[in-house]
């Protein structure tokens, strides 16, 4: 009897303390549960790892005095949508804390934040939309997912670990739509130069080649870098190309400038061809800026290049637009009057010209045998100055650039001007002026062209002499009329 007793206290005893557990809101099979601190911060835990995460605030409080400890567990994490949406300004994140969630401050008024060195990871939309936010600082070796600091108009500085890095899948811009920020690690990330012209050309400050790698180079709409390819783009136009050339020729001086300063990824090191980075506008452009492959040479893919080419000659005021398939991607280019493909990245390859290009791939009537598209990339300025439907005419363009020779330079245009006259026509345009041009080109670039004969006093073909010709009328900056050749 006094057995039976026992076995009864025992029951009943262990049934209270297992209703005492659950009604504190742990599980018996996850060993996990809810709770509310003093300070009105809801969190869960885990009696397993002795871990909790801050689910939530009831509190009245403007400033979230975030606790390291709750309920006797350390607080890791904060959750997903924790304060999302609060009234919330100045917020103290622990030394505890290695992650915190996706929305999980979004649509807050916070006017700071300061990440601890314990902080990991900052998942996807974090800090999204909080307007207020003027200032971020990451102290440790955070990996900082898509858009966790998206659409933060205000912000204007930001300070960020070496160690940290933003995410390097495709698509995942940690910073976007962020048009003041000009302040990197305590220094402005953009200044001005002059060149031995006088000119000015934009120049990313050495101190944040770091940051600019890790993060930047995967950022979209932000004020410093969006200013330093729009002001580069522009330079590299006053550079490259002068007022006396048609837009062919300008063209293709800046298809010329992308291949000298820009290698095709070769998913070396690790690397990957879907990292953001190689898609982004400002692709070749910052890759460029830090030398990623040696001084003064950027890497992309066909999507950088197709969007650094836009930007180019959306600068030089020739009209053009990204195209493509799935797979890949080039340009569509418009001159006078008709429509022609520009691949830059199939030219970029060394055959022992001028520039070390290619121009099977510049100024067609189509390419690669595909049905391909228009794209709209708004992820800069320059890539929307043309925006016209073009849709009928992309695969549908009926010749290619008159080039029998590739040179990029229009067949028998001896002075350079875009037209070439018909040498059996003296009633042709430009008949004259290229006749002259000609004989002017006899006289004075015969030994550009070896092995040839004099025939009827000029070489044999001069026209494969056009490219050099090109490259000391830009040397001098003058047009062919313009020039001395004496």
């Amino acid at each position: 009897m006094k057995h039976s007793k026992l076995v009864k206290w025992l029951a009943a005893a262990s049934l209270g303390i297992c209703a005492a557990a659950f009604s504190a809101g742990m599980t018996a099979d996850a060993a996990t549960g809810t709770g509310t601190t003093p300070s009105k911060f809801r969190y869960s835990y885990d009696t397993e790892t002795g871990e909790a995460t801050i689910t939530g605030y009831s509190g009245t409080s403007d400033v979230l005095m975030i606790p390291a400890v709750a309920g006797g567990y350390t607080v890791t994490k904060i959750g997903s949508f924790a304060f999302e949406g609060g009234h919330y300004v100045s917020a103290y994140v622990p030394t505890t804390i290695q992650s915190i969630g996706y929305y999980a401050f979004s649509g807050t008024d916070l006017t700071s934040i300061s990440l601890p060195a314990s902080v990991t990871l900052v998942d996807q939309r974090a800090f999204y939309n909080c307007r207020s936010l003027t200032s971020v600082i990451i102290k440790g070796p955070a990996v900082l997912k898509a858009s966790s600091f998206a659409d933060c108009t205000a912000l204007t500085s930001v300070k960020l670990a070496d160690s940290s890095q933003t995410y390097f899948y495709f698509n995942h811009q940690a910073f976007s739509n962020n048009p003041n920020l000009y302040t990197v690690n305590g220094v402005s990330a953009l200044s001005y130069q002059t060149d031995s012209e006088g000119r000015l050309y934009p120049v990313l400050n050495p101190a944040i080649t770091a940051a600019v790698r890790n993060h930047f180079s995967r950022s979209i709409k932000v004020g410093f870098v969006d200013e330093y390819c729009t002001a580069l783009c522009n330079y590299i136009v006053e550079t490259e190309t002068d007022p006396w050339m048609c837009d062919a020729l300008k063209a293709r001086q800046l298809h010329d400038w992308l291949i000298r300063h820009c290698e095709y990824e070769d998913c070396l090191n690790g690397e990957r061809t879907i990292d953001n980075e190689n898609h982004v506008a400002s692709s070749v452009f910052l890759s460029y800026a830090i030398n990623v492959r040696g001084q003064g040479i950027g890497e992309t893919v066909c999507d950088g290049y197709a969007k650094a080419y836009t930007m180019l000659l959306a600068a030089a005021g020739i009209e053009s637009y990204h195209i493509g398939t799935s797979s890949h991607a080039w340009n569509l280019v418009k001159i006078g009057d008709k429509y022609y493909h520009v691949d830059v990245t199939w030219d970029d390859h060394t055959n022992g010209t001028q520039y070390g290009t290619m121009y099977n791939n510049f100024l067609k009537s189509g390419l690669h045998g595909a049905t391909c598209t228009v794209n709209h990339p708004s992820d800069h300025p320059l890539l929307q100055v043309y925006n016209n439907n073009v849709s009928t005419i992309v695969n549908n363009c009926t010749e290619s650039y008159p080039d029998a020779n590739g040179d990029g330079i229009l067949d028998g245009d001896f002075d350079l001007d875009g037209v070439a006259g018909n040498p059996d026509d003296p009633t042709s345009p430009d008949y004259y002026d290229d006749i002259l041009a000609r004989f002017f080109i006899a006289g004075n670039y015969q030994h550009f062209v070896p092995n040839s004969s004099g025939v009827n006093g000029y070489t044999a073909d001069l026209t494969n002499v056009l490219q050099y010709v090109l490259y000391h009328l830009h040397q001098s900056h003058t047009s062919f009329w313009n020039h001395s050749f004496t």
